[in-house]
């Protein structure tokens, strides 16, 4: 009998200490010649991943050709395909939406030019071109497709300006209501039926307004609703969410109205007209695990003096540069993910080392990539005034989770060392499986990870990343450029530069340059 116990104890024990490992599954590579242009790899969700490229190419009687690649989930290829652009236009941004992929070009350099869309179809390899009359000088900021509409927002002098397109007509139309000066468009984004959220910081003579409008693919408003932050408070960052139970969740950072560094982060549930909104401000010394980043000492020292200032019933007010990209709703709550950041200004000389980076929209596919996740084009949001930054070292990445009223419940975070980029881009990607959350990003050479139960780590690490082929060897890596992506399911997809030397296998180039693009899981 007491065999018995013992033996049900033990397996007790391992069964509770058998957590998910990550694990490297496929490797696919593609050539990369030193005179190549870069490529954007995108993930598409059970519709597996598109890779396009610039190839820098021109033929003469057809224009500068484009590079299409689809592979399926498996990794296999689906099919390559070139398209000729004329050498006239100007690339300006991306979609993916509906198994799409959206591209958007200015047909001249001129402050007021028509638009030039392609369409490509992941699937069935289809190809489809839309020129758009266009009588705005819009400088475009975002860009999102709904339904079989292509919204295009952006700034006509300084003022908010948001356009819509139907796809197959030649002429876009103004979206009234906007033309405001004093306003920054902060987010847009598309919801699952098939509406748009706009959402605008206002500033007027007694502080700042956030104001949330949400409309039909047409252009025609569905709703609106208005904030008002916290006396001296200043919004820097905001995301929607889709509609939950009627209603519409607001996140980013706020800081003082004279300072570009953030104080924390805010969270409101916008409600319809005539209930009270939910509005939650959580400083980021209320977070657990928000000084995990720093050395035991700093970390210490700086939590002592919170507890200082709170025995004395005062704030501490720490400031710092934060990231929101994620805002994801959970069947019992909200998490939120953003990652601390330093601008520099030295050392790299241009973010235009990767032209492509900065050029991408939220996507549709809402399996691997929440659609808050926006990126601009060209430049950052305004709010985050980092115009003066050659590129971003990234220091921390922080996840929050909230439950249905607004409400901290925990949060953890995972140290990111050894990653630069050329433009504010979303550096580590999670999923939330059953019992745990998994974190994963790309370093140089190495995949790092960790595992978290709430706030408590269950397991991180650090691994190489994996080659193609027996006795590879890297000798280079290329710095800022690549990505880590949540995909599908339990899998995430990681790509970057490679250039890889083999000596010992006589079958494989003693020297190649490739785009490589891993498969990972946790298992």
């Amino acid at each position: 009998m007491k065999k018995y116990i013992l033996s049900v104890i033990l397996v007790t024990t391992l069964v509770h200490t058998v957590y998910p490992q990550l694990r490297q599954l496929e490797r696919y590579e593609l050539e990369k010649k030193n005179n190549d242009d870069y490529f954007n790899v995108l993930p598409a969700g059970r519709d597996g991943l598109v890779i396009f490229r610039d190839t820098d190419e021109y033929r003469k009687g057809e224009g500068d050709i484009w590079e299409i690649t689809t592979l399926d989930t498996a990794m296999a290829e689906r099919y390559k395909k070139e398209l000729a652009i004329d050498n006239r236009y100007i690339f300006k941004g991306f979609d993916l939406y509906d198994s799409k992929l959206y591209l958007i070009f200015t047909q001249s350099e001129s402050a007021v030019s028509d638009f030039h869309l392609v369409t490509i179809h992941l699937l069935s390899e289809e190809v489809r071109s839309y020129d758009i009359k266009n009588e705005l000088a819009l400088e475009l900021s975002h860009l999102t497709v709904v339904k079989d509409h292509l919204v295009l927002a952006g700034y006509v002098r300084y003022s908010p300006t948001v356009v819509t397109y139907q796809i197959g007509e030649n002429r876009a139309a103004v979206v009234p209501g906007f033309f405001k000066d004093r306003s920054d468009i902060v987010d847009l984004r598309t919801n699952d039926n098939s509406t748009f959220n706009i959402l605008t910081l206002e500033k007027t003579y007694q502080g700042y307004i956030l104001r949330l409008r949400t409309y039909a693919p047409e252009g025609t408003m569905l709703f609106e609703k208005s904030l008002e932050l916290k006396e001296n408070y200043r919004l820097l960052s905001g995301k929607t969410t889709d509609f939950v139970n009627g209603n519409i969740a607001v996140t980013g950072t706020y800081g003082s109205s004279s300072s570009n560094y953030a104080q924390g982060i805010y969270f409101a549930i916008v409600k319809p007209e005539g209930q009270q909104d939910i509005v939650r401000f959580y400083n980021f010394t209320e977070l657990e695990h928000f000084f995990d980043y720093m050395g035991s000492r700093r970390a210490a020292r700086i939590k002592r003096r919170i507890d200082r200032k709170l025995a004395r019933g005062k704030e501490f007010r720490y400031r710092s540069r934060l990231l929101m990209h994620e805002v994801r709703k959970k069947d019992d709550g909200y998490i939120l993910a953003a990652e601390i950041y330093n601008p520099q200004s030295d050392g790299i000389n241009s973010r235009s080392y990767n032209p492509y980076y900065g050029y991408g929209f939220n996507t549709g596919y809402q399996d691997f990539s929440n659609a808050a996740n926006q990126r601009y084009v060209k430049r950052s949001s305004p709010l985050a005034n980092v115009d003066d930054a050659t590129h971003f070292k990234y220091l921390e990445s922080v996840i929050v989770k909230l439950d249905n009223k607004g409400e901290l419940i925990w949060d953890n975070s995972i140290k990111v060392e050894d990653v630069e980029t050329y433009s504010l881009e979303q550096i580590v990607d999670f999923y939330e499986s059953a019992n745990n959350v998994n974190l994963l990003y790309k370093s140089e050479e190495a995949l790092n990870y960790k595992v978290v139960d709430q706030s408590e780590t269950l397991t991180s690490g650090k691994e190489g990343i994996h080659l193609l082929y027996e006795n590879d060897k890297i000798v280079h890596t290329y710095d800022g450029v690549g990505k880590t992506h949540y995909w599908y399911g339990d899998y995430f997809l990681v790509w970057g530069y490679h250039r890889v030397e083999n000596k010992a296998n006589p079958d494989v180039e003693n020297r190649r340059s490739v785009l490589f693009i891993n498969k990972v899981a946790f298992e």
